[in-house]
C-alpha cells in the first residue's frame, strides 16, 4: 500500500511539475517600437490590389503615443525653395499623422492629433494586427474623421495592408 501510495505521488508530482515547467504566459504582442514601413497594398472590393513601396518611411510606437510618416517620391530638387508642383507631388505621395493609440486585443486604434491631411486630425484609423516573422502586418478595418466621415476608400470598399519591419 505504502509503495501504491509512493508511485501514485511521484506519477502525480511528475506531472504536476511538467505542466508547470510547460506552462507559460503568452508572449504579450506589442507594437512598441520604431518600425520601418516596406509596403502598402490597396485591396479593393473586386479582390485586385496595387502595392507601393515607401522610399522613406518611419512609424514609432512608444508607450501610449505613435507617429506615422511615409512617402513613396525621392525628390532629385535638393534646394530648401521648393515650387508648388514639387510640394503638390511630395504631399500626394505622403502619409504624415501623429498622436495616441491603443492596442488590444490584436486591434490597433489610432487616434491623429496632427496630421498632414486636415480631415484626419483627430481622426480614428483601426487596424487588426498580426506578426510574420519580423514583419508587423497592419490590416485596416476602418478610417473615420473627427466629423465621423469614412474615408473613400473604406466607404468603397477598399482597405490597405501596410507591413513593417522593426528597425
Amino acid at each position: 500500500m505504502k509503495n501504491k501510495f509512493t508511485i501514485l505521488f511521484l506519477t502525480f508530482s511528475a506531472i504536476l511539475i511538467f505542466l508547470l515547467l510547460n506552462f507559460t504566459k503568452s508572449k504579450k504582442f506589442s507594437v512598441e517600437g520604431n518600425w520601418r514601413i516596406v509596403e502598402v497594398k490597396t485591396i479593393k472590393p473586386d479582390g485586385t490590389s496595387s502595392k507601393v513601396f515607401p522610399k522613406e518611411s518611419q512609424a514609432f510606437f512608444y508607450k501610449k503615443h505613435y507617429s506615422f510618416c511615409w512617402t513613396t517620391q525621392v525628390s532629385k530638387n535638393r534646394s530648401w525653395a521648393m515650387t508648388d508642383s514639387l510640394k503638390l507631388d511630395k504631399f500626394n505621395q505622403s502619409i504624415v499623422n501623429t498622436g495616441i493609440f491603443e492596442l488590444k486585443d490584436s486591434i490597433l486604434t489610432t487616434k491623429a492629433e496632427f496630421a498632414m491631411n486636415p480631415m484626419f486630425t483627430n481622426g480614428i484609423a483601426k487596424f487588426k494586427c498580426s506578426m510574420k516573422g519580423d514583419t508587423l502586418i497592419l490590416k485596416g478595418l476602418n478610417v473615420i474623421s473627427s466629423d465621423n466621415i469614412q474615408h473613400p476608400a473604406y466607404k468603397n470598399g477598399s482597405y490597405f495592408v501596410s507591413k513593417l519591419v522593426k528597425n
